[in-house]
């Protein structure tokens, strides 16, 4: 993980050389060579753009600019002609110095090409429009044209990070008490992992740092009891080309040093999670391909690394659902779920229970839930040993829904267990946190209070909002 920092440092400063090459495309994109330009992004490219923003620290005009450059070259698309020889996503030349044609078609290079560079021209030119930024690195022959469809760039950068942040719930245990503990990891420079015990009460601890460098950004950090000795561990998918997955094993107080347990599984555009698929008591790795393929690959653990990855489903949760694992049927062995996420008439959540070695059949175990841009998850609320389903509306009304799970089916359409709990631009997550065996619901509020909010489940409702902790997950960090 420290040779991936250095090799990033390393790249900044070969941009700050770099910063006038040639330009990468000097006019309208398909004049010559691409017979047309597809009119939609390609989810996947822009998820890639974003993550290897995020692994340079790029600030939001930096990232914005990606997305407005990459979207009036290709509509973000990794094209493989161009005008000249212009070619990928951000329509770059080979033979102006910024790469092998093969690199260039790589949209994990050709975003680092262009994000090393914005970063330079930005800090050379603080007062630049992220327009200027994206002219500043493209030199094109028609400059004002970024700015122009930042609303569109806009647009598509929120659906890449809402995308990188899909988290359906992970136990946190990172104790080992039976309370679920609240985790930050600062994705930053300085990657820090810092922890906040549970009391049964409240959250303890506001600077308690439990390792010092683990899971940078760009990367999707989360938990979960990967060699079973009860407390859970931190696990990240580095995505990108390389496809690592690293982990820290918990030793109750601290996280241990990362260590590699996978070196090919979630790469790229890919979402991966934690669970224990196979029942074993030892979480596994689970990839979702998230495109038109729609599969789904499991690594087992084996307590000391995770197996080769396996497909275990041929057609689930493609790009645009959200997609999530939790036990539904109470066996013991965690199956996969997906929410449409569609508008009212599409918001059906689809299961696929786990045999141990495969997942089934695709079921639908509810017609209507967490409709547009609603936050689902999935946890035990009621204590039965089913995992059931949450959604937040997480907008003015801050309403919480439910459904619980009857091993067969989710039930409750419109069954709201809150009223008044997470409002936009803040993060719910689900956890037993006062250890009775209930999942309760958890928001980080983020902006600038940073606190921490619990309503702890009774069994049929969540209780109202009281705080557990007031300074912790800024902004920026990922909270668990």
């Amino acid at each position: 993980m420290r040779r991936t920092l250095l090799a990033l440092l390393v790249a900044l400063g070969t941009a700050a050389a770099a910063v006038t090459a040639a330009p990468a495309h000097a006019d309208p994109v398909g004049i010559l060579a691409c017979p047309s330009i597809p009119a939609n992004r390609d989810p996947a490219v822009t998820l890639v753009v974003y993550r290897v923003a995020r692994a340079h620290n790029a600030n939001d005009k930096v990232m914005l600019s990606a997305f407005e450059a990459g979207w009036v070259e290709s509509h973000m698309n990794n094209l493989p002609c161009g005008d000249k020889s212009s070619l990928g996503v951000f329509q770059q030349r080979w033979d102006y110095g910024w790469g092998t044609p093969e690199q260039i078609m790589d949209p994990v290079y050709a975003s680092t090409q262009y994000v090393t560079r914005a970063i330079v021209c930005d800090r050379n030119n603080p007062a630049y429009s992220a327009g200027q930024v994206a002219q500043c690195v493209q030199r094109s022959g028609f400059p004002d044209r970024y700015d122009q469809v930042a609303a569109t760039a806009r647009a598509q950068l929120n659906e890449a990070a809402r995308t990188h942040a899909i988290a359906g719930g992970s136990a946190t245990d990172v104790t080992g008490d039976g309370r679920d503990d609240v985790v930050a990891f600062t994705q930053n420079a300085l990657a820090d992992v810092y922890v906040g015990a549970s009391t049964g009460g409240s959250f303890t601890g506001t600077s308690v740092k439990w390792n010092d460098f683990f899971s940078i950004g760009g990367e999707t950090a989360s938990t979960g009891d990967v060699n079973g000795d009860g407390r859970d561990d931190i696990v990240t998918f580095a995505h990108s080309n390389t496809g690592d997955v690293y982990v820290a094993l918990s030793n109750g107080t601290s996280f241990g040093g990362g260590g590699k347990w996978h070196d090919w599984f979630a790469p790229g555009a890919e979402i991966g999670a934690v669970g224990d698929v196979n029942g074993d008591g030892r979480d596994d790795i689970v990839a979702f391909t998230h495109n038109p393929a729609g599969d789904v690959y499991v690594a087992l653990s084996t307590g000391a690394g995770f197996g080769p990855g396996l497909k275990w489903h041929e057609y689930f949760s493609p790009f645009g659902e959200f997609p999530a694992l939790g036990d539904v049927d109470g066996d013991g062995r965690d199956d996969i779920i997906t929410f449409t996420q569609g508008p009212a008439t599409a918001a059906d959540v689809i299961v696929a229970l786990s045999t141990g070695s495969a997942f089934g059949a695709p079921q639908k175990w509810h017609d209507l839930f967490a409709v547009g841009a609603e936050q689902p998850r999935v946890g035990d609320i009621n204590g039965d040993g089913k995992d059931d389903i949450v959604t937040f509306t997480c907008n003015t009304d801050a309403d919480v829904y439910a459904a619980v799970s009857t091993g067969t089916g989710f039930t409750g359409t419109t069954v709201k267990w809150n009223d008044f709990f997470c409002l936009a631009g803040e993060f719910p997550y689900l956890g037993d946190a006062n250890g009775d065996g209930r999942d309760d619901i958890i928001v980080f509020t983020k902006g600038a209070t940073n606190d921490i909010h619990v309503g702890l489940s009774t069994g049929t409702g969540f209780l109202g909002a009281t705080k557990w902790h007031d300074f912790f997950g800024l902004n920026g960090e990922t909270t668990l």
